[in-house]
């Protein structure tokens, strides 16, 4: 029966070690596009307060002002992608340990059964 365990227990313990690691990428998915939303929505606030006080000064929207606010959302365009790539890269990290904790644990079992088959054998 020992020798059952020693074969199915690892496993159970990578199949469990892959489904953790893959709702840590999914959560790691659902935290990076919940920041890119909040970065946005902050983004689109600093622009309405930027266009505010251009309108505020006297300026007019032409110009070097323009070309402020179109570098400005540009800007902030890149900071929101740039956490949803962070987002996906944390997740896909997530999914290849995952993916080595599975390998690993075919590994372990295949092990484990060539040296209670080897037993078995008397070596």
């Amino acid at each position: 029966m020992a020798d059952v365990m020693q074969f199915f227990g690892p496993l159970s313990a990578g199949k469990a070690a892959q489904g953790a690691a893959n709702y840590n990428a999914q959560s790691a998915l659902i935290e990076a596009q919940s920041r890119e939303n909040a970065q946005r929505a902050s983004a689109a606030r600093q622009l309405g307060a930027t266009r505010a006080a251009i309108g505020k000064s006297g300026a007019t929207s032409e110009g070097t002002p323009l070309l402020v606010l179109a570098e400005s959302a540009a800007n902030a365009e890149i900071d929101a992608l740039n956490t949803r790539q962070t987002g996906e890269r944390q997740a896909s990290l997530y999914r290849a340990q995952g993916a080595n904790a599975r390998k690993a644990s075919y590994i372990q079992a295949g092990t484990s059964l060539l040296q209670n088959a080897g037993k078995a054998m008397g070596y």
